[in-house]
């Protein structure tokens, strides 16, 4: 009995021996986890800029569609897509232009695929961009409860929609940077449904950076977007390679916005990008613990 008595207490003592050294090990596993710097980097800042805020040369070329929900470019397009947003659309910045030649020879290339490319600039007025490639919006009269009529404007447009005034009354700015053929088409729709919708140049919509505030003009609630100081901003660019039929899905867990794209004749996922270096490179460092090979480009 005393035999069987010490082997009793021996086997609670290995017993509690294990369940504090589990304990412990566990203890070390979560700090460890906790202490890594990567772990903090969860919704990076600057993962989507302001469209405005990519360039300050006189003209860019945009299109109103999510850089993930364009088709499939060739290699010297998909690598000039850089998702933005303007006035809480999603977009696509195809680059800054000095001269109106250039810009549109660039639309001109995203026209020739189908795509609804158009010229616009957000540092000046100008009057040389030709008729077809002129960048407009959509107007809607407010006729009845604001959150009411943007959904609704929303929903027959497919298109953005947000609350602006303009000659000091409220209205419904529809579908921003939009070709005039999709604008019309839009306009047609909303009014064939009871809105009073009208067709403007984006020329008269105040950016959300300008403080200018004049009676024929539109401007919109958000206020925050700050102007770049140089000629051109620097973008860096997260690229994974796309070795599978998972990978994009994997990145879009915690990057919705990432598409594929093609550099150097490889296919490769856009995750995100980024004005500030140091935020480029610990993201990139992350994401290539768990996709090797990821690459950081610099524009």
């Amino acid at each position: 009995m005393k035999s069987l008595g010490l082997k009793n207490r021996t086997s609670w003592a290995l017993a509690a021996n294990y369940v504090a050294s589990s304990i412990f090990i566990t203890c070390i596993v979560i700090i460890d986890s906790l202490s890594t710097p990567s772990i903090a980097i969860a919704q990076p800042v600057n993962a989507t800029l302001a469209c405005p805020q990519l360039t300050n040369r006189r003209y860019v070329v945009m299109l109103d569609r999510p850089a993930n929900q364009l088709p499939q470019l060739p290699e010297f397009l998909a690598i000039a897509a850089v998702p933005c947003s303007y006035l809480n659309a999603s977009m696509t910045f195809f680059g800054g232009f000095e001269n109106v030649q250039a810009s549109t020879f660039r639309a001109n290339q995203l026209r020739a695929l189908g795509l609804d490319a158009v010229v616009h600039s957000f540092t000046a007025k100008v009057n040389d961009i030709p008729a077809n490639l002129q960048a407009t919006v959509v107007l809607v009269e407010l006729s009845k409860e604001p959150n009411m009529a943007i959904q609704q404007v929303q929903s027959l447009s497919r298109k953005n929609a947000l609350l602006a005034t303009f000659n000091n009354r409220s209205v419904i700015l529809a579908a921003p940077l939009s070709s005039q053929q999709s604008a019309n088409a839009i306009a047609t729709r909303l009014r064939g449904q009871g809105l009073a919708a009208q067709v403007i140049g984006a020329s008269l919509i105040a950016s959300p950076i300008s403080s200018a505030n004049t009676s024929s003009s539109v401007t919109t609630k958000p206020t925050t977007t700050k102007p770049t100081t140089s000629s051109t901003a620097r973008i860096y660019r997260v690229l994974v390679p796309n070795t599978s039929a998972n990978t994009l899905k994997q990145i879009r867990e915690s990057a919705p916005d990432a598409f594929v794209t093609v550099f150097k004749g490889k296919s490769y996922i856009q995750v995100r990008t980024y004005s500030n270096r140091s935020n480029a490179h610990r993201e990139r460092d992350r994401l290539n613990r768990r996709f090797p090979n990821t690459i950081l480009l610099q524009d």
